[in-house]
């Protein structure tokens, strides 16, 4: 009994690591734009892509990729993505020009798109149902850890080493994650290699969101008019999915789970909501505060560290509450904390730091009662064997919404800030302060007006359950 306590402990510190790596690094890159756009003295419209092309096989590839971990084995799959990581932060941290750089975040994308899910499902997997919900906060404390945590620790490491470390960081502990997997995760694969890929459902889904992403990249660069076919696209290849589909005899993707149950369902709409509304918090900030108003990376992220404080505090918290009084209850305060932390960013003056600090504490209050509960409703509506597919599901839904928050975002900036102001910011080409200040924060009224109704509408979805 022992040893398979101490064995749980292991797994649940290397998933943790893992979870804390894909959300640390895509909320760094995005947070160390400014950065780089001084660095390279390259426009917004190409640092965009930075922190987007990390994203883009996330929400792409992870339920196809939870189908292999499932027939072919978790800890297989999961080793992978560490090493996918190690060549990408390696590639990213050498880069000459800001091209390499995007390219290398591409590849640490791909690892992520690996380890999101599987570590998820073999937590779901090793703990049982009176542990499980525990377990899900700890790795959930670890997801927002990484994710929020990204702009001190990055801004940190930026203001004193530069911001190649940041990137030789990840390196070291992906390396560590890797070796210690092969000490955690002895025995644990269940592979089931008589069940066939479905390779067609994974390539027209692939294909659908692939299609829908470009598509939103490029509106966030202003030329969305010359690329309207690729929603019809994406909208057709979606069709075929679902009819692909409901004919196979072992589909990629069992659509029952959404449309026979509704606490499925309801958790990673909720989640989606939850994502559109709150990831580009630290890109937009990011820039805010250090091309606006000028402070030091540093000094950036010391004024967003009270979020991350308070969902990790509150995250292993959260998940006990969810396993006495229910997740759903417990899931819709985080929603609806999160909605109010938007309605005080927008009427609250922004050019006080108290202010800010103060939002960004409610916010991370709402993020620390929201991501675990959530995660174990959606765990708990499927049995064992779905495990790899709907924390696939639940990643998709989740790095969906962050990419859309983050092409969302850029679009609204870009549309405020005008065409001269998004080319020349970072250039150093002289720029009247008040204008692009007062253009900028339009543009985040508006944002955070979008994140309030979204989060309000998600405390509602939160609630949804069989009758």
């Amino acid at each position: 009994m022992e040893s398979i306590r101490v064995m749980r402990v292991l797994i649940l510190f290397t998933t943790s690591l893992a979870a804390f790596q894909t959300p640390f690094n895509s909320t760094v890159l995005s947070f160390i734009v400014p950065v780089l756009g001084k660095y390279f003295h390259a426009s917004l419209y190409t640092l965009v892509y930075v922190p987007v092309v990390y994203l883009i096989p996330l929400p792409t590839l992870m339920v196809l990729l939870g189908r292999i971990a499932d027939i072919y084995g978790r800890e297989r799959v999961f080793r992978i993505g560490f090493a996918l990581f190690i060549v990408g932060s390696l590639m990213g941290a050498f880069s000459p020009s800001i091209y390499v750089l995007i390219a290398s975040s591409l590849v640490m994308g791909l690892g992520s798109s690996i380890l999101s899910p599987s570590s998820t499902a073999i937590v779901s997997q090793v703990f049982p149902e009176g542990e499980r919900g525990f377990a899900l906060g700890i790795n959930a404390m670890a997801v927002y850890m990484g994710l929020t945590s990204a702009p001190f620790l990055g801004g940190l490491i930026t203001q004193f080493l530069g911001w190649r470390f940041v990137l030789l960081v990840t390196t070291l502990l992906s390396v560590i994650g890797l070796a210690v997997s092969f000490v955690s995760m002895r025995g644990i694969d269940l592979p089931r290699r008589g069940i066939p890929i479905d390779a067609a459902g994974a390539a027209s889904f692939s294909i659908a969101l692939l299609s829908i992403v470009i598509f939103m990249i490029l509106a966030a660069t202003g030329d969305w008019l010359n690329y309207l076919y690729l929603p019809v696209i994406s909208a057709a290849s979606f069709a075929l999915f679902i009819v692909i589909e409901g004919r196979v005899k072992d589909p990629m993707l069992n659509l029952s789970l959404f449309t026979r149950n509704i606490s499925f369902m309801a958790g990673n709409v909720t989640a989606l909501l939850n994502y559109i509304s709150t990831y580009s918090v630290p890109f937009l900030f990011s820039l805010y505060l250090q091309s606006i108003l000028g402070y030091t990376p540093f000094e950036a992220g010391l004024i967003l560290i009270p979020e991350p404080v308070f969902m990790v505090i509150l995250s292993p918290i959260s998940g006990r509450l969810s396993d006495i009084y229910g997740s759903r209850e417990v899931a819709a305060l985080g929603m609806g904390l999160i909605g109010l932390a938007f309605i005080m960013l927008l009427i609250l003056n922004l050019r006080s730091v108290v202010n800010v600090v103060l939002a960004l504490s409610v916010l991370g209050v709402g993020f620390g009662f929201f991501s675990a509960p959530n995660t174990n409703s959606v765990m708990g509506s499927i049995t064992r064997d779905k495990y790899g597919v709907a924390s696939g599901v639940l990643g998709t839904m989740r790095f969906t919404g962050q990419l859309l928050s983050i092409t969302l975002a850029s679009a609204i900036l870009a549309k405020y800030l005008g065409k001269y102001t998004a080319l020349y910011l970072f250039t150093g080409v002289p720029l009247m302060s008040t204008i692009v200040y007062g253009l900028f924060t339009a543009g985040l009224r508006i944002m955070f007006i979008i994140a309030a109704a979204l989060s309000f509408i998600g405390a509602y979805t939160s609630l949804l359950r069989e009758r």
